[in-house]
């Protein structure tokens, strides 16, 4: 995934109003994330992030083993924002994390951190959304009267059609045939 991309998603899936909000918590997650990483396994896992994700989570440093609670409360305070921001900002990141990275060093990261293999988790397609209430509820197909909600076929096939050769009140002059 590129880093245009990849900023993108958090800053939809965090509800970031502006792209620099959603760098700085790219940033201070993913170097969090590193300090919770041996350095064998921070440089395995930035091999597959985008280029500056994967800087802060190699330049990190092992700081030792700490939990959620701990990752959650790092970012919150290095971000200036309450806990509870600092949560969803590094669930909003390391989702990406997860998506971005190659099969193998997800499960590696899964394998190393067994406790937080669900905040690297990539995002399921859902169902789609319910049609609103005051919307009306589409034809059965084969029930409606368009292309896409019609049935095949036709009750009068181009194929049968005998169209009127000329129209009775027409003006234009008639061809004469060889002329």
């Amino acid at each position: 995934m590129e880093y245009e991309r990849f900023v993108e998603e958090v800053q939809r899936r965090a509800g970031f109003e502006g792209r620099d909000e959603a760098e700085r918590a790219i940033a201070v997650t993913a170097r969090t994330l590193g300090e919770r990483l041996l350095e064998d396994e921070a440089a395995a896992i930035a091999g597959g992030l985008p280029g500056p994700v994967a800087a802060a989570v190699r330049g990190a440093g092992y700081q030792g083993d700490f939990d959620r609670d701990e990752l959650y409360d790092r970012i919150a305070r290095r971000e200036g924002a309450p806990r509870g921001f600092g949560m969803e900002h590094a669930q909003a990141v390391c989702q990406v994390i997860g998506e971005a990275l190659p099969e193998a060093e997800r499960r590696r990261l899964e394998r190393h951190l067994p406790g937080w293999a669900d905040l690297f988790a990539p995002r399921e397609a859902g169902a789609p959304p319910p049609r609103p209430v005051h919307a009306a509820a589409p034809p059965e197909v084969g029930q409606g009267s368009t292309l896409a909600t019609g049935r095949p076929g036709s009750r009068h096939p181009l194929s049968e059609a005998r169209p009127e050769t000329a129209h009775a009140a027409s003006v234009a002059p008639r061809l004469r045939r060889g002329s």
